[in-house]
């Protein structure tokens, strides 16, 4: 298949703001791509569907029909659902992003774009959009080739060496008997006789050996195996992915084989993993505080929910520990501001280190902290507040940047049914009983009495 250079690819820009699609514009008339342009939803969503486009780049935020809804009616509809969409957008909150990925966009640009960002982000998405349309053309060449052999044998021996893809005859049990050159460049080699010299190809090619057995039993059960994944080894061992399309056959003597075609996908493979790797992480991030790596407030406020309607239908209790550092700003004005983001992250890895599923951390703010305890009554919460405590006496931080600092913090229990029966009664009871700690001296632990005082400012 020829490569298509950058002025066949077709690139439609969606923003309601002129200037925002002449910079980006600018930006890709210099790679020489062809472009478009929309500047409302509804018009992009029109274009899209009477023209080929290989990108669109959305905007998000745009009146009367904003990326979002854009991106769903285009994944709705058969005519536009495989058009790569990359969003450019100003909100790089995780929530906006997650959202975007969940609507079906494969990657995002911030804004103001930046020339290499972009032109990046947009060269990477064209190979993937390339790659898959790559796969669709090989699938139908696979038909009319197949066919085409049983026309002529001569013909089929022909293409099988000038293909651009590979092609292979082999043994059920592991022998290369004629491939093409095409073949042999995929596997690393100079030419198909050093191939065929090979007697066992799941050994010397396969990164499972496994993986080819498995294979053959599923080509022995289906007869055919179409986009059929593989990982191999090359001869200088380094990783690639192939995409294998074979049949089962038989000779003239009734001996069964293998004979198929092969691409190799490698930076395609590479690229989505990036992308999942990078849609992992939006989704940690959307539920996690970045400076202690523990839950932040958002997960907390969505799980309580979910944890009182489970603990009401199996009447099973469970405790809240809400504590605080005491004289925390002794430590900043000291050692620093840094020095007290670092003294949190420890304190976060303290409490974290005594708590086992299911039961979580949650950064709340500044220097308050929340534990949340499945299954726990009051007596075993305040056990396990105690040894919370006891450890964060024990422990000596920023001993990693020369310092011996030792803090104190006071801790608040309120627990599911005994003190209240939803979740902003018990955080602001157990919030209450942190507050009549510090009134107290801090550095203790004390459990609400269930009277639903009201929590502090």
């Amino acid at each position: 298949m020829p490569e298509r250079t950058n002025e066949k690819f077709k690139i439609l820009i969606v923003d309601d703001v002129p200037k925002n699609i002449q910079v980006v514009a600018n930006i890709l008339q210099k790679e020489g791509y062809s472009m478009a342009f929309a500047q409302s939803g509804a018009t992009a969503v029109e274009q899209a569907r009477s023209n080929p486009f290989d990108l669109i780049l959305l905007d998000i935020m745009m009146p009367e029909m904003d990326g979002f809804e854009v991106c769903q009616r285009l994944r709705e509809d058969p005519r536009t659902a495989e058009i790569p969409v990359l969003f450019l957008t100003a909100k790089t909150d995780t929530e906006s992003l997650v959202k975007g990925f969940e609507t079906g966009a494969v990657d995002y640009v911030t804004k103001p774009v930046k020339d290499a960002e972009l032109l990046a982000r947009v060269k990477t998405q064209l190979e993937l959009h390339r790659s898959r349309q790559r796969l669709l053309a090989v699938n139908r060449q696979l038909n009319e080739e197949i066919a085409e052999r049983k026309k002529s044998e001569a013909r089929y021996r022909s293409m099988v060496r000038n293909a651009v893809q590979g092609m292979f005859q082999s043994t059920l049990d592991g022998r290369i008997t004629d491939l093409n050159p095409a073949y042999a460049r995929i596997l690393g080699y100079e030419s198909p006789q050093e191939v065929m010299a090979i007697e066992d190809v799941a050994a010397a090619f396969y990164d499972d050996p496994n993986d080819r057995i498995e294979m053959i039993e599923r080509l022995k059960e289906k007869g055919v195996l179409a986009n059929y994944e593989l990982k191999i080894r090359k001869q200088d061992g380094s990783p690639a992915w192939i995409m294998l399309n074979s049949r089962l056959a038989a000779d003239e003597n009734g001996e069964p084989f293998i004979e198929g075609i092969v691409i190799e996908h490698t930076a395609q493979k590479l690229a989505e993993e990036e992308l999942r790797r990078s849609r992992e992480k939006f989704r940690h991030q959307a539920v996690h505080d970045n400076l202690t790596g523990l839950y932040n407030t958002r997960y907390l406020y969505q799980s309580l929910q979910k944890l009182v309607e489970v603990s009401s239908a199996r009447s099973a209790p469970f405790s809240l520990i809400f504590m605080d550092v005491d004289d925390f700003k002794t430590v900043v004005d000291t050692y620093g501001h840094l020095k007290g983001s670092q003294t949190l992250q420890e304190m976060a890895r303290t409490i974290q280190e005594t708590l086992a599923e299911p039961a979580y951390g949650v950064a709340y703010g500044g220097d308050e902290f929340v534990v949340v305890l499945p299954g726990y009554d009051k007596p075993r919460a305040i056990e396990k507040a105690g040894e919370i405590r006891r450890r964060i006496r024990e422990t000596a931080y920023l001993a990693g940047h020369g310092h011996n600092v030792h803090i104190r913090a006071s801790f608040g229990i309120a627990a599911f049914p005994e003190d209240a029966a939803d979740a902003s009664g018990l955080l602001a009871l157990a919030d209450q009983a942190m507050f009549d700690v510090k009134d107290g001296g801090k550095d203790a632990v004390r459990a609400s009495g269930g009277r639903k005082r009201g929590a502090r400012a």
